[in-house]
């Protein structure tokens, strides 16, 4: 027998398993099944893996193993969850592309982009266990197995008989129950179930019975639930477009009718028209029978952009994001698997729905972090666009009147094409923009958060029948709580930040882990009763403004207030509608937003970001004041702008002043350049937590170690590790690692070499995970 042999064939499946492997492992075909009853690529199937079974999804055959391979039992698959593939073949090659390029596995990687998906994963589990009869000291304990004390089947199975009962969790079609009379069905409109039994109490009974009689027939009708609920009312489209708009569109419409892939970046001031250029990009693709994927940062621009997208295109919409229930995603997901719907706008995991033959990838606001997923599987939204664009050939359209420093840093460099958008629509003019020092101006109030400019603006806007927006960057009343006798700040016992008061809910918040505390409390580190709150929130502002102004009405849109959706929209029909006076918010009103009766925008305090340990911080700062900015004078009447500010003279205040992005862009890129920051390299951050502190350091130092002595050492750098600047979130100690190259093949390379290498570098009580092109250092 010569080593190229292969062993008899047999039905063999590549399955990636949701559990942290490195590889994907082979099954064979489902016991009962015939050779010819494949399962088809994109399938969820149940698998045994080791003593226990687990979610898997098959990637397609497996390659039969050569003669001289080592051998071993191929199991058969337990189970056939979906029949049809809940993703299309054609999405596999993007999904292994992920986990090689963030480190993270393939099967784990599947489930992130597969929500709706079967999973065990929050789903319940049964343990019952006859226990055999053990002789022990002392009283016998009750044989009760808790699935909460995580007991390892394998531990127990010795002592006792073990059988353990997973119920999946798996959202599913919503049917309605129908009655008709039996013998004219195709002539008589069925009446549903729920409105017999509201108009004749009882009847439930008597409605089986006519059915097994034959007088009536029962029908289930498959029904989709709407996620659109009471949509904002959109604006008919423009009658003519501007040139802008033509000139813009004259360069992409011909690269989607070459079908190749072809970056843009539309660099747009707020106000220019932006979005009906994604429309005209998307009815291009339409008409050319291709399907379009639009992303925004955040469910609330989601929310902006639906009434437009669902005016123009109807039932081919289809909306993602975790904003909708898990019954109105899995309609829609199945509506884009399935070919009615044929233009998927979301969040950022709406990049991995389930399109094909792709025409058009739109990136709105492609500058926002929230792109960017902060755990489990790192990914970053936007730039998953941008591979999905390549990898379907067709252009991505990338958005932002504040790009991203390193989306423009490849424009300049030739590897993204420019296009411009100077001027708002109707020539509105962008608003005028006021800094006022709040280090240098008297405040005749200074028990409030406003100058006496802004309180004057306000009051004169108020005059004026017009409507104000006021932006501060944190929500609740006041963002730490303070001991006035030792100073010791009120922090949360699960994490290492302070607690926020919401006076609204008389409590003190966690805004991480979600832990609460009674405001009523006395100081940890004194025991003294004298605690009272400082700094600035969302909550704080509209009060204030409601004591300066009782008879205006004030209206506040944060995470705190938008719990839903139908809630989020009635306050914007409100502000369009003009029965608002005075909004007041966080980030979710500073982008997106077009009111066009709003003239007058303050900035309560611009210095929020500034301080934070985050090379990012300028850039964040001149994009937030740039886009709230933006809000003003969006219609007939001019806007005006003032920024409250303990650092007037920062560049990043000053050219968003002037809405200036090309003199910030180089001030910002001559800051990085010596440091050698993006774009000038790459960065991962190597993060490690786990509930003891000593262990957790052990293993970054370790690690950076073993990265310190790494050949490749030399041609990148390593900073750290050190404690991570939230050193303790949700009972976990945080350490962290910086690996940074202007060579990925070389951060890449290093990370593979840690991975090789972490059982013996990192315990299996400590958690060590990779941030590849972080953005957030916290």
């Amino acid at each position: 027998m010569f080593s190229g042999l292969m062993r008899p064939v047999e039905v063999l499946y590549e399955v990636a398993v949701d559990a942290p492997l490195a590889t994907t492992l082979t099954y064979s075909q489902p016991v009962g099944r015939t050779d010819e009853e494949r399962v088809p690529a994109g399938c969820c199937v149940r698998v045994p893996l080791g003593r226990r079974q687990a979610i898997g999804y098959v990637l397609g055959p497996a390659e039969p193993q050569p003669a001289d391979a080592p051998a071993f039992v191929v199991k058969p698959i337990a189970e056939v969850l979906t029949e049809a593939p809940f993703f299309p073949a054609s999405l596999i090659p993007f999904y292994r592309w992920i986990a090689r390029y963030y480190h993270h596995p393939l099967g784990e990687v599947l489930r992130t982009a597969l929500p709706l998906a079967p999973t065990s994963r929050g789903s319940s589990r049964q343990v019952r266990a006859k226990m055999r009869p053990v002789l022990l000291p002392g009283p016998l304990l009750p044989p009760v197995i808790d699935p909460e004390e995580r007991l390892a089947v394998d531990e127990i199975v010795d002592a006792a008989e073990v059988a353990v009962q997973v119920s999946l969790k798996q959202a599913e079609r919503k049917t309605l129950t129908l009655f008709c009379e039996a013998l004219i069905q195709g002539n008589h409109r069925p009446v549903p179930r729920a409105l017999l039994l509201e108009r004749y109490s009882g009847a439930g009974p008597r409605l089986k019975r006519l059915v097994e009689l034959g007088i009536l027939a029962q029908i289930a009708e498959r029904v989709l639930r709407d996620p659109f609920g009471e949509a904002e009312e959109a604006q008919p489209p423009p009658v003519r477009l501007t040139d802008e708009q033509q000139q813009v569109l004259a360069t992409l419409l011909p690269a989607m009718d070459a079908q190749v892939f072809a970056p843009f970046l539309l660099f747009g001031v707020t106000g220019c028209g932006k979005t009906e250029v994604y429309l005209r990009a998307v009815e291009q693709a339409l008409a050319a029978d291709k399907t379009a994927l639009v992303l925004v940062p955040e469910i609330a621009l989601a929310s902006q952009l639906e009434a437009h997208f669902h005016a123009r295109f109807g039932s081919r919409l289809a909306l993602l994001h975790s904003g909708l229930s898990d019954g109105e995603r899995f309609d829609q997901w199945q509506q884009v698997l399935s070919g009615p719907a044929c233009v998927v706008l979301g969040a950022r995991s709406a990049v991995f729905a389930p399109l094909e033959h792709l025409g058009i990838v739109i990136v709105d606001e492609e500058h926002e972090p929230a792109y960017k997923q902060e755990d489990g599987l790192r990914y970053n939204g936007r730039d998953l666009a941008v591979l999905r664009a390549q990898m379907a050939g067709c252009p991505v359209l990338l958005g932002s009147a504040t790009p991203s420093v390193v989306s423009y840093h490849h424009c300049m460099q030739g590897k993204y094409t420019l296009l411009t958008m100077t001027k708002r629509v109707a020539a509105q003019p962008l608003p005028a923009v006021e800094i006022v020092d709040l280090a240098a101006v008297r405040r005749s109030r200074p028990d409030l958060a406003f100058s006496d400019q802004l309180i004057g603006a306000m009051a004169e806007t108020l005059e004026q029948g017009r409507q104000s927006l006021l932006f501060v960057n944190r929500r609740g009343f006041s963002p730490y709580m303070g001991c006035r006798d030792c100073g010791a700040i009120l922090q949360c016992r699960h994490c290492h930040v302070s607690l926020t008061l919401h006076r609204g809910q008389h409590t003190l918040l966690c805004h991480y882990c979600g832990f609460r505390q009674h405001p009523a409390t006395l100081c940890p580190a004194c025991g003294s009763p004298r605690i009272s709150g400082g700094g600035i929130g969302s909550e704080r502002i509209e009060e204030e403004v409601r004591q300066l102004f009782p008879e205006a009405r004030v209206a506040r849109l944060d995470s705190d207030t938008t719990a839903s959706r139908r809630h989020y929209a009635a306050t914007l029909r409100a502000v369009r509608s003009g029965r608002i006076d005075i909004l007041v918010g966080t980030q979710m009103i500073a982008k997106g937003l077009h009111f066009p009766r709003i003239t007058l925008v303050g900035v309560v305090w611009a210095d929020t970001g500034l301080g934070m340990p985050d090379y990012k911080a300028a850039e964040r700062t001149f994009a937030l004041l740039s886009q709230v900015t933006g809000r003003a004078g969006r219609g007939s009447d001019p806007g005006r702008v003032l920024i409250q500010t303990y650092q007037p003279r920062h560049y990043s205040i000053t050219l968003a002043q002037r809405h200036d992005y090309p003199a910030f862009y180089e001030q910002e890129i001559a800051t990085r350049r010596p440091l050698h920051y993006p774009p000038f390299s790459r960065l991962v951050n190597i993060r490690f937590s786990g509930r003891k502190e000593e262990r957790v350091e052990r293993a970054a130092i370790q690690v950076g170690r073993f990265l310190h002595e790494h050949p490749l050492a030399g041609r990148g750098e390593i900073l750290g590790p050190s404690p991570a600047p939230l050193v303790k979130l949700k009972d976990k100690v945080r350490w962290q690692l910086m690996v940074k190259s202007g060579s990925p093949a070389v951060l890449h390379e290093l990370c593979e070499a840690v991975l090789a290498e972490r059982s013996k570098l990192c315990p299996h009580d400590v958690t060590m995970g990779f941030d590849v092109d972080p953005e957030n250092m916290m």
